[in-house]
């Protein structure tokens, strides 16, 4: 064997060993996402408090899954922009050298495959993404959006799923219902207070979306759902959320199992998506950045 043949055989033997280390280091970072996600999306279930910073995150990465949020929030709950290496390097900036091994890890589907029932299933593959405080980048946007009160009631005026109804009084006092049996929302005459109607009238949009024209729609069961999508909406548009307390709930989600926790994650998170792109459609050119002071950040 020549000296040559010594370096084929041994580059061949590295490759393999680093094959079979990235298999290993792949399976391993799958199963801590499994982990890290079941831990936190039971902190969410049990905790009011824990419920709204969910929400709040939901908000900044409307794009993403709810279980890959629950991976942010377990890793690091103040990210507010994430990718990686190669999102970061397109924008012209590099993950720092100190940060690179602590990525965040989320998980995306990767290649189909067959089970044994011959169901379709999806393998999925546990990526490192990392948030712009941990690159090189100098500026980081850290605004939120706020939007003129009277072009947000109009655009929920144009764009509410269902006709509003003018009434001059409501059940309870309340500022607006959305009543299943006409499928519109009675909204009662003289409302001054803005922010107040673009509360009511979020929740009830929300009520419409989840009823899809059901005659028999029950409220009671959608509440939660209804309240969370409307946070996430007036977080979204700089509404006042105030109002929204979710700390004296000690258990948003009592006695459910995780996966269908995750699945009342996600329909809060479509309502609030579907509504916010109808919305957007009129409120797109008026959008304001508004800079949070360092105590709010």
């Amino acid at each position: 064997m020549s000296s040559f043949d010594d370096i084929f055989t041994a580059a061949t033997k590295e490759r393999e060993e680093q094959r079979e280390s990235f298999i290993k280091e792949s399976k391993e970072n799958r199963e801590k996402c499994y982990a890290l996600a079941e831990e936190k999306v039971s902190d969410v279930a049990g905790d009011g408090k824990q419920f709204q910073a969910y929400l709040d995150t939901q908000v900044r990465f409307p794009m993403h899954t709810p279980n890959n949020v629950l991976l942010v929030m377990a890793q690091k709950p103040d990210a507010t922009q994430i990718g990686d290496v190669n999102f970061w390097k397109l924008k012209h900036v590099f993950v720092k050298n100190e940060e690179k091994d602590s990525p965040i890890l989320i998980l995306e589907p990767g290649e189909k495959y067959t089970r044994e029932d011959n169901t379709i299933g999806t393998y999925y593959n546990a990526k490192k993404n990392y948030d712009v405080s941990q690159t090189t980048a100098k500026y980081r946007n850290n605004s939120t959006r706020t939007y003129d009160l009277d072009h947000l009631i109009s655009a929920i005026a144009k764009q509410t799923p269902v006709p509003i109804e003018p009434v001059d009084e409501l059940p309870n006092s309340n500022g607006a219902l959305f009543d299943p049996e006409s499928n519109t929302i009675k909204l009662r005459k003289g409302l001054e207070n803005g922010t107040a109607i673009c509360q009511i009238l979020t929740i009830e949009m929300s009520h419409a979306m989840l009823a899809q024209g059901k005659h028999d729609y029950d409220r009671n069961e959608n509440s939660l759902t209804a309240f969370s999508s409307s946070y996430m909406l007036c977080k979204k548009y700089g509404v006042d959320t105030k109002a929204y307390n979710f700390e004296k709930m000690q258990e948003p989600f009592p006695d459910m199992e995780s996966s269908d926790v995750k699945q009342e994650l996600y329909v809060i998170k479509k309502i609030a998506n579907d509504l916010s792109q109808r919305l957007d459609r009129d409120l797109k050119h008026d959008k304001k950045p508004v800079e949070k002071s360092d105590g709010e950040r």
